[in-house]
């Protein structure tokens, strides 16, 4: 029945064939029908299956521990990308590091990529793990990046090791208003053209206690999440490197995204982004990307052909200069610097004398020989200008520097708290003491030239010589014993109607006036801030015939010799 049945589907498979035209012969028919219907059925459902159960059995990548459901997304919370590539061993280290953070992460994601080393499972440790059959270098990380729900992310090359207040600087860096790409270890790069990392910021650069703006960030990066996003706008010029180059230009070309490295105070390493030593050694030497022989090259070709798309560096910026190591001679070169340039701004300095009394704290100097302040807590009088005083330390501009005692001649938690109590911005901050001590002899030779270049007024004692000035005065103002209460409102008045009967502009104001001289310049540089409002202090006591009122003056060596740090 089945060869009666298969012949007379076969006859009427070949009459159906011929009847087509005559399309096919009766042999082609026959051909067609035995290779479709019946080699077709033994391959696919016979063959099929022989071939199943002979074949290897896949390999199967089991996770020591499954993640958590994804999370809703969160304001205000961080997730951390690491990676795993041949030095997996500081993973823990690491993760440790971070969630001990003041600020600690919501979650710790690794991208593990593919090496010649064997994966490592690092579920244990780490929220969530990606592994990776591929070895997509930097980028898989950055990608992975869009996937958080938090509304922060930050990544860490696998030799950084975070110090515990580094995510709680981030956050304070952008709430200062340095929003933007932020990062351990910046760049500034050359004017020329072509890359270099000489000029560098961070834990492994300049050690500066203000936020930088660089070209581009390495090593460890934090950001809004939304920002990575510019990352992918473009094609990179290289995918062998420069991601750091890459992502800092596309925010900066499409969402006018700055770049910044957040303060690395030498005396504050709990808020630097890496222990200097961590992963530095063995693990450094075998893979680091930077000492290759063609890295860079490539990164100078990516930077060129950016700069050539119109990439603006931060050097070609207007009035942008490279910041200078935080230090006690750089602080009085940045002032000197101003002066010769013609900038109008304001300096401000207290001292313990001035402190005493914003806090509080009573206080009599009024025996001196040149009758200094006397302050007496409660007394309706001293509170009225006690007020002023105060305002004169929390006032904030631009253009408005002020100076607080050191860590040196205060101690550590004396001088932070001062700091804090400012609430000023840390890149307003500078020394008290910034025109003594080590710093004094800089300033007779230096600074006196700045100002032998500008039209001074001065603000003194009652008692001063100014004829022996190392530069002319075209006006000068008188005041006595206790300045800050008894000459406050006529010494104001009076250089108000000065300046606005002459119109001044764009001149110095020298103010050696005590505690009256913060309260003074404070008012002065909010009515008229086009020009410049020194408080030097005691430096012309001794050439104003004052006498040698400080140490420093009466030649002391080791006041002399005295670098305050920061």
């Amino acid at each position: 029945m089945l060869v009666r049945t298969e012949l007379t589907y076969l006859k009427l498979a070949i009459v159906n064939e011929m009847s087509k035209k005559q399309k096919k012969t009766v042999g082609q028919a026959i051909k067609w029908w035995w290779t479709t219907r019946i080699l077709g059925y033994w391959r696919i459902k016979v063959g099929g299956k022989i071939k199943q159960s002979l074949s290897e059995k896949p390999d199967i990548i089991q996770f020591n521990k499954d993640a958590e459901p994804m999370p809703s997304p969160s304001k205000g919370d961080i997730t951390v990308i690491l990676t795993a590539y041949r030095r997996a061993q500081y993973l823990p280290e690491q993760i440790k590091a971070l969630r001990a953070q003041t600020v600690p992460p919501k979650e710790i994601w690794v991208w593990s990529n593919r090496s010649e080393d064997d994966l490592v499972d690092v579920s244990k440790l780490a929220d969530r793990v990606v592994a990776s059959n591929t070895n997509f270098l930097f980028w898989g990380r950055f990608a992975l990046a869009n996937l958080a729900r938090t509304e922060y992310v930050a990544f860490f090359d696998d030799d950084i090791l975070p110090q515990p207040k580094w995510f709680e600087s981030c956050l304070k860096t952008i709430k200062d208003g340095f929003d933007g790409i932020l990062g351990g270890s910046g760049v500034i790069l050359p004017k020329e053209g072509g890359y270099s990392s000489k000029h560098k910021a961070g834990w492994n650069g300049k050690q500066l206690s203000f936020p930088t703006q660089v070209d581009l960030v390495g090593h460890s990066w934090f950001m809004r999440k939304e920002y990575v996003n510019y990352m992918w706008r473009e094609e990179p010029h290289s995918w062998d490197n420069g991601e750091d180059i890459h992502l800092s230009y596309m925010a900066l070309k499409y969402g006018g995204i700055k770049t910044y490295v957040p303060p690395h105070p030498t005396n504050t390493p709990d808020v630097w982004s890496c222990r200097p030593d961590f992963g530095k050694v063995v693990g450094r030497l075998k893979v680091a990307t930077y000492q290759t022989s063609g890295h860079k090259n490539t990164r100078s070709e990516i930077v060129d052909a950016y700069r050539n798309n119109g990439w603006k560096i931060v050097e070609t910026q207007p009035e942008y200069t490279i910041p200078m190591e935080r230090s006690f001679a750089n602080a009085l070169q940045e002032i000197n610097q101003k002066l010769y340039n013609k900038e109008n701004f304001a300096l401000v300095r207290f001292g313990d004398g001035e402190l005493a009394v914003i806090n509080g704290q009573a206080i009599d100097y009024s025996n001196k020989d040149n009758g200094e302040h006397k302050y007496t807590p409660n007394d309706k009088t001293d509170e009225k200008f006690r007020e002023i005083l105060e305002q004169s330390l929390l006032y904030q501009s631009e253009n408005y520097i002020v100076g607080l005692p050191c860590r040196c001649c205060v101690g550590d938690q004396h001088c932070d708290d001062l700091r804090a109590q400012s609430k000023q911005p840390d890149k307003q901050l500078t020394w008290a003491n910034i025109f003594v001590n080590s710093n004094y002899p800089v300033f007779l030779e230096d600074t006196v030239q700045a100002l032998q270049g500008s039209k001074v007024n001065i603000i003194c004692h009652e008692k001063a010589n100014i004829s022996k000035l190392p530069f002319e005065v075209i006006e000068d103002f008188r005041i006595g014993k206790n300045a800050w209460t008894n000459d406050y409102d006529q010494t104001l008045s009076a250089i108000q109607q000065y300046i606005e009967s002459n119109a001044i502009e764009n001149q110095v104001f020298i103010f050696c006036a005590g505690v009256l001289s913060n309260m003074v310049i404070y008012q002065l540089s909010k009515q008229f801030p086009n020009n410049t409002y020194l408080d030097v202090g005691s430096v012309f006591d001794d050439i104003m015939e004052l006498g040698q009122t400080r140490k420093y003056l009466k030649g002391s060596k080791k006041r002399l010799k005295k670098v305050c740090v920061w």
